[in-house]
């Protein structure tokens, strides 16, 4: 099982300048570097507090220059309100300078205040999508393309460069709850990502869903990867793991407002109006505990096919004193264990390879 390091990068109001959370942010992955980690991950969010992250391949360009043995993940790119040429010639340019570190997550978004910022409709996100990926993946591909879609046109033949480190292009990571991403993800040979709020059980149903659908497309399913997000908290000293626990129930409130439909005012939401993940639910959510029952939790998430985890330390309003002291201890005393976990496979069944 591998582990990678992702931030959201939260700014409360009136704390911090950005500039001392992208630092924060950088110095970790100084000190991460080497020590057992795989990859540094960012999100992308616009438009609120929630997340400083609207220019997540920049700030990759900085880490790989602070973390060179990192690889470096988008979790995710918002795929509709990009452009998918730029996008492609960002993505290789990012992968040449880094000598192919680049691992390429991608989703429709979920949070519709966004989508509208970007004046495209949240109900057509789907459509829009899936026509970027059909795009991206033959400008990756194939040199001189043209395309003519719904959404998209270039209308004359365009040879993106330079062209991208790794051959093809870097790996592919999709953002997949929904059946219906699921399937897509299954029959476009992605690796799979999973949201924060489900439990081991959940994953474990996903898993088996995930299996029937490359069943299903006859699809290559060796060394495709099953992803769990994760917030971590190191330590087993109750006051610490309350605060936790509050913490990831907070961040994951507000998350549901947003997907609601909550409409930050100067850019600063406003606080979650319930925090329906209480502790007690939370429990179920947060990997937590000394590094033995750490160990324990994740060989449960192995059992249910999970072969990655994207690990939050800093998350919420956890003071930053108790997410360093949680990391620090996480990378001493687990990762080197970690090589001993063996996931349950993608696929229990023969299936062609294409």
């Amino acid at each position: 099982m591998r582990v990678g390091l992702q931030y959201i990068v939260p700014m409360a109001e009136g704390a911090d300048s950005v500039r001392e959370r992208y630092e924060e942010a950088f110095n970790d992955l100084k000190w991460a570097d080497s020590r057992g980690f795989h990859a540094f991950w960012i999100t992308e969010h616009h438009f609120s507090n929630y997340s400083v992250t609207s220019s997540p391949l920049l700030i990759l360009s900085k880490a790989a220059q602070v973390a060179p043995t990192l690889r470096l993940g988008t979790s995710i790119l918002v795929l509709p309100i990009w452009d998918p040429v730029r996008l492609v010639a960002d993505v290789s340019t990012l992968d040449v300078l880094t000598s192919g570190r680049v691992e390429l997550g991608i989703g429709r978004g979920y949070q519709p205040h966004e989508i509208r910022g970007f004046g495209q409709d949240p109900d057509k996100l789907r459509e829009r999508f899936e026509e970027a990926v059909d795009l991206i993946l033959q400008l990756f591909n194939q040199p001189d393309r043209t395309f003519k879609g719904k959404h998209y046109h270039v209308d004359v033949p365009v040879t993106v460069l330079p062209r991208p480190y790794q051959k093809p292009h870097p790996p592919i990571w999709m953002a997949s709850s929904s059946p219906e991403s699921v399937r897509y993800a299954a029959k476009m040979g992605f690796n799979f990502m999973t949201p924060t709020a489900w439990t081991k059980t959940e994953l474990g149903v996903q898993r088996d869903f995930i299996e029937q659908c490359i069943l299903e497309f006859g699809t290559h399913w060796k060394g495709r990867q099953y992803e769990a997000n994760r917030f971590i908290y190191c330590g087993d000293d109750e006051e610490g793991v309350t605060k936790a626990l509050d913490a990831c129930s907070w961040q994951l409130s507000l998350a549901g407002d947003l997907r609601k439909g909550s409409v930050p005012n100067r850019g600063i939401n406003p606080p979650p109006t319930d925090q329906v993940f209480t502790n007690e639910v939370m429990r179920q959510r947060l990997i937590y505990g000394t590094p033995d029952q750490i160990v324990q939790q994740l060989e449960g998430l192995a059992d249910s096919g999970i072969t990655y985890i994207l690990a939050q330390f800093r998350f919420g309003h956890l003071p930053a004193n108790l997410a360093v002291t949680s990391m620090h201890r996480f990378a001493a005393e687990v990762l080197p264990r970690l090589g001993a976990i063996k996931s349950r496979p993608l696929m229990t069944q023969n299936v062609e390879t294409v």
